[in-house]
């Protein structure tokens, strides 16, 4: 009789431990990066913790926010989407949903208001991996004013031995605003890019004296992820850096 009992008590216990597990793992973020049932931010769209961690979409809506303060109107974009509608003249015709977007600079690829993705001019996510200046890249911008950039934006100077600062940190899927600026006293121009295939789209040219803006979204996995200019010898003369995900 006294095993029994002791056999009941161990599964009760058993069950107690399993039952407390589930539900602390329901109010944490998994191991994929993606929430469980994390509490949203306070002015953050539920959507945008499907791809950000809590803190990420934080940073992504203060930019959308700010980008948003200072512009007219928002970009809307129609993009496909699943089965068809009728028309005035009752025509089956493809179904579309619209997306709003922000853009940071002139010729930067847009943030999706509601999920922080950066999309294509076709309403798509990007993808860093791309060939750099395709469609389905990130885009650099056309040459800006520093003092146009949002203060919530990173911003870099670089010469042919240098990055100022030297690293940055962000968040797992952030909608990341990168402001460079070349700061050389020579003629040099400089080409700023990571080291990680995954990011290969992520590329910016730069004449002496401009500064030009990349918006695109971080890594979905924590870690240190170098940067550089490829200009010649400056990544082995100093320019080099590294942006650090968390």
């Amino acid at each position: 009789m006294k095993k029994e009992v002791k056999i009941a008590l161990a599964i009760l216990v058993v069950v107690a431990l399993a039952l407390v597990v589930y539900f602390a793992s329901k109010q944490t973020t998994n191991q994929s990066g993606k929430p469980g049932n994390t509490v949203v931010p306070d002015g953050v769209p539920a959507e945008m913790l499907d791809n950000q961690t809590p803190e990420a979409a934080e940073a992504t809506q203060a930019l959308i926010q700010e980008v948003a303060d200072n512009q007219e109107d928002l970009q809307t974009i129609s993009i496909p989407s699943e089965g068809t509608t009728t028309s005035e003249t009752g025509e089956e015709i493809p179904a579309t949903q619209e997306i709003q977007v922000v853009t940071v600079a002139p010729g930067t690829s847009g943030i999706d208001i509601k999920t922080g993705t950066v999309v294509t001019q076709q309403g798509q996510a990007v993808n860093n991996a791309a060939e750099a200046a395709t469609g389905e890249a990130p885009q650099s911008s056309f040459p800006i004013a520093p003092e146009d950039a949002p203060k919530s934006a990173i911003k870099l100077e670089v010469t042919s031995s240098s990055f100022t600062p030297s690293e940055f940190t962000v968040n797992r899927g952030q909608a990341v605003s990168l402001v460079i600026t070349n700061v050389n006293e020579t003629t040099f121009s400089e080409v700023f890019r990571f080291d990680d295939a995954n990011l290969a789209g992520v590329v910016v040219g730069l004449a002496k004296g401009e500064t030009k803006s990349i918006t695109f979204n971080a890594p979905a996995s924590a870690g240190e992820y170098t940067f550089y200019s490829s200009m010649f010898n400056h990544r082995e003369q100093g320019a080099v850096g590294k942006m650090i995900v968390k």
